[in-house]
């Protein structure tokens, strides 16, 4: 490893790829760093932890061909760290260059050293061999770029209860939902519970495996919307009352009072949909509701298109069932989806 100071390989690259030939700065970003890493004349352990953590932030997003190309680039240094090099192993095995004898990644006993700063748990969340308790402390502390690569690790296995953990976070942040739904190991409830953060395909794709796993349970719709029911949800969507209209549901539901739908929020309009598609709400009242409640669920008219064509294509069953894993909570039909 070269000792002496390095030149300042990242000064100022905030804008780049921000032009319309690099359409994805990220890869862009990493390309050059990685070149501009392997060039250096010199590589101080600062410079080489600061490109490591810079690197595997932004791996999870990346393509195979990405990876490729980076695995292409770095392979021959020396002084790649071994956390990316496994990495790019895992995730693109068809990546040409990757040495099988590279360093191992440090030992448990800088584990405390490791985990005192940022860069340190980046490296160890990428690292293969992951123990509960390590995982445990880089969760602890609630940072996302250290969440998104352990979501992208396959050592974190998805019946555990970090797992777990990292589901019910992801439901509060579509990027990290985005990176779990990119594995494959997802079982349909997992999946159920990212549904607002998937794409429409994606969604497709998770409505037909809860559709084909209901045909195995008993599941059932009891919903009686009576008339004055339906005038008090009518009431306070015309009155732009999220809250009211949000206990109103809870209610008739018969979920607990806990249960937070936050429908107004950027990415979670489309559970206001699936609720009234369940409780049988007419869709001329249902417009009614989407068009009052607030703006952003009725501009542009492609958002009001596309709450009616989720209450339009899914079935009742199925958007209860994505209701519930969505919500983490089980009222009607009981049973819980594997």
């Amino acid at each position: 490893m070269a000792s002496s100071a390095p030149p300042d390989l990242w000064s100022d690259l905030s804008g780049f790829g921000s032009s319309d030939g690099c359409p994805d700065p990220s890869a862009a970003l990493l390309k050059v760093n990685a070149e501009m890493f392997v060039a250096a004349a010199a590589r101080d352990r600062e410079s080489i932890e600061t490109f490591e953590a810079l690197v595997l932030g932004f791996l999870p997003k990346t393509d195979a061909a990405t990876r490729r190309d980076l695995a292409r680039i770095l392979a021959p240094c020396p002084d790649t760290p071994a956390s990316i090099l496994d990495y790019l192993a895992r995730q693109t095995p068809d990546a040409v260059g990757i040495p099988h004898d590279h360093p191992a990644p440090p030992a448990s006993s800088s584990g405390a050293r490791q985990l005192a700063t940022p860069e340190g748990r980046l490296g160890l969340a990428a690292q293969p061999d992951l123990d509960p308790a390590t995982i445990h402390k880089l969760l602890v502390l609630g940072e996302n770029a250290v969440e998104d690569v352990l979501a992208a690790n396959p050592a974190l296995l998805p019946d555990t209860l970090p797992f777990a953990d990292l589901l019910r976070r992801a439901r509060r942040r579509p990027g990290l939902a985005s990176i779990l739904l990119a594995r494959a190991d997802l079982s349909t409830a997992a999946q159920a519970s990212l549904y607002l953060s998937a794409s429409r395909e994606r969604r497709e794709a998770i409505r037909e495996r809860i559709a084909a796993s209901l045909t195995h349970r008993r599941i059932s719709l009891s919903f009686t919307l009576a008339e004055q029911d339906l005038a008090d949800l009518l009431a306070a969507g015309l009155k732009g009352d999220d809250h009211r209209l949000e206990v109103i549901l809870t209610a008739l539901f018969g979920f607990p009072t806990t249960t937070e739908w936050r429908l107004l929020e950027i990415g979670r309009h489309g559970l206001l949909a699936l609720a009234l598609n369940v409780l049988g709400v007419p869709r001329r009242d249902a417009i009614r509701i989407v068009l009052n409640l607030h703006p952003a669920l009725s501009y542009p008219l492609s958002a009001i298109r596309a709450l009616m064509q989720e209450m339009r294509d899914v079935p009742g069953p199925v958007a209860l069932t994505l209701i519930e894993c969505i919500l983490d909570v089980r009222a009607l039909s009981g049973e819980a989806l594997a």
